[in-house]
């Protein structure tokens, strides 16, 4: 007999062609089916929340394709659960669509889990811990600044604002440092939302135009950003979390520092900061 988990695999499948309205049900009720199995038989969290992300991207999905109203001129026919039966409202599907692409919602899942926390809709919808480096919890640590600027000597904080500044020229969101040109030796602590793929593209363009660029980024082998522009350089994973200025909490993912040049030969180090 097969089992609900073996199901979820055959589902997780599925769903990288599934389009219709029909099959992303189906994906879904399968996957909600998995966690309730891997809850009974104590399967630990990982096994659940492997559940919970299929279901909360077949639910994105599901909101993607069902329009808000339907109805000829003058009359509006809502789209509700009695008119396409799902276990949860069809609200809930349409807001995760719009609040968070399927990428987003796919790391959101990622890091929870690698956290061992449960995958809600809320955390989903709510929690966002790639923020602007304009946040002040995502300030650079003063201290891992102050150890790279004694070996690189940065001239140009390239990603900054008027608070958090780490070199006497930057650029901030009114000079937007991606429309312009990088020179000598870069320090960027890019936004770590969306944009962080455009940040770490240009920091690649630059770098192959001359400048060196030293990128603190959380450690993402596992993105597309990541393999685009980080590959090619001097990687050093940072052993343990970081706690940002002002935060009383560690960083809810690792880190990694990225150093781009023409000369810069690609190499991983596992970098022991604590020992410095």
């Amino acid at each position: 007999m097969i089992n609900a988990l073996e199901k979820l695999t055959k589902a997780e499948q599925w769903l990288a062609e599934a389009k219709t309205l029909d099959d992303l049900k189906q994906i879904h009720d399968i996957a909600l089916a998995a966690e309730a199995y891997a809850k009974a038989h104590k399967l630990g969290i990982n096994s659940e929340n492997h559940a919970r992300e299929i279901k909360f991207v077949a639910a994105r999905r599901i909101g993607e394709l069902v329009p808000k109203e339907t109805g000829g001129r003058g009359k509006k026919t809502i789209l509700t659960s009695d008119s396409f039966p799902i276990p949860q409202r069809l609200t809930e599907f349409r807001k995760l669509a719009e609040k968070v692409t399927e990428l987003e919602l796919r790391e959101k899942c990622h890091r929870m889990n690698l956290q061992e926390e449960k995958i809600t809709y809320n955390k989903l919808i709510l929690g966002d811990w790639y923020q602007s480096s304009e946040s002040p919890e995502w300030e650079t640590p003063q201290w891992l600044f102050d150890l790279l600027n004694k070996e690189f000597h940065f001239s140009l904080d390239v990603c900054a604002s008027e608070k958090n500044h780490k070199c006497k020229k930057y650029f901030s969101r009114q000079n937007n440092g991606l429309k312009q040109k990088w020179q000598e030796t870069c320090w960027m602590n890019p936004p770590y939302g969306r944009e962080i793929a455009q940040w770490m593209g240009k920091a690649k363009i630059e770098s192959e135009n001359g400048a060196i660029i030293v990128c603190l980024v959380p450690a993402r082998p596992d993105t597309e950003w990541w393999w685009n522009n980080c590959i090619q350089g001097e990687i050093r994973f940072i052993r343990g979390r970081l706690q940002w200025p002002g935060s009383d909490t560690m960083a809810p993912f690792p880190s990694a520092v990225i150093i781009l040049g023409d000369k810069i030969k690609s190499k991983v180090v596992w970098w022991d900061v604590q020992s410095k």
